[in-house]
């Protein structure tokens, strides 16, 4: 189930068992409204959360930066639309504005939590468990690339990298971890000769690849740990050329 749906589950508990009293409204009313506007919601979360990332790289930042910003911003919009929703501009612009902007604040750091120990403890998790060398022993990468500054201090070699949502799960040989960033700018922090994108929701490290084979038209990586990755039709020449599958 992605966030959306997540975000919609989360939606209709609240309308069922009405913890906010919102006893003028039927409970379909409350369907709608609360499941709407968590929906509502998270998309604002979304796109401001994108736009802070990309502003904190402009300014050589992290993109967590970008994040913990957009969480009060977006958490401010939708406080004073609820507001407004409620009781027009005086409610908004009012006093209730200052009660009702932590909650908001405080829900949406809630979500955030939420997904982040949702993907983290993903069942991708497992695919994650392997050797830590390659079939003849070669050494499976180097372990202090600029990405590794975003990861745990002694997290192994990098086998892959694979989208989730707007994260990036990093992959090695005995473990796994999340990274709120896009596989682009992941992929950018990796040497230009450690590997390669080979589909548009895998990077691969070269060194971590045992084999590969088709099925059909499609093509498969097999990874130093067991994983399999798909290789995208319009890249399958290139890494052919490039000696990657035989």
């Amino acid at each position: 189930m992605g966030e959306a749906g997540v975000i919609a589950v989360i939606g209709a508990l609240v309308a069922v068992f009405n913890p906010f009293d919102v006893s003028d409204l039927a409970l379909g009313a409350r369907l709608a409204y609360w499941i709407g506007g968590f929906l509502a919601a998270w998309v604002i979360m979304r796109l401001l959360a994108e736009i802070g990332a990309a502003s904190a790289k402009l300014f050589g930042l992290e993109r967590l930066w970008g994040y913990a910003l957009a969480i009060p911003l977006g958490a401010a919009v939708i406080a004073w639309a609820l507001l407004w929703w409620r009781g027009g501009s005086a409610l908004a612009f009012g006093e209730a504005f200052a009660r009702v902007w932590p909650t908001t604040i405080i829900v949406g750091l809630g979500f955030f939590a939420l997904f982040y120990v949702i993907r983290s403890r993903s069942p991708r998790e497992a695919e994650a468990q392997g050797s830590p060398v390659g079939p003849d022993g070669e050494d499976m990468g180097a372990t202090d690339t600029p990405l590794h500054e975003r990861l745990p201090t002694g997290f192994p070699a990098l086998l892959a990298l694979s989208v989730e949502d707007h994260y990036v799960r990093a992959h090695a040989a005995e473990r796994s971890e999340m990274v709120l960033m896009t596989l682009a700018d992941a992929a950018e922090l990796m040497p230009e000769e450690a590997g390669a994108r080979v589909h548009r929701s895998w990077w691969v490290a070269r060194s971590a690849v045992t084999g590969n084979r088709r099925e059909g038209r499609d093509v498969k990586l097999t990874l130093a740990n067991g994983l399999e990755v798909p290789v995208s039709r319009d890249r399958v020449k290139g890494l052919r050329d490039a000696g990657w599958l035989s």
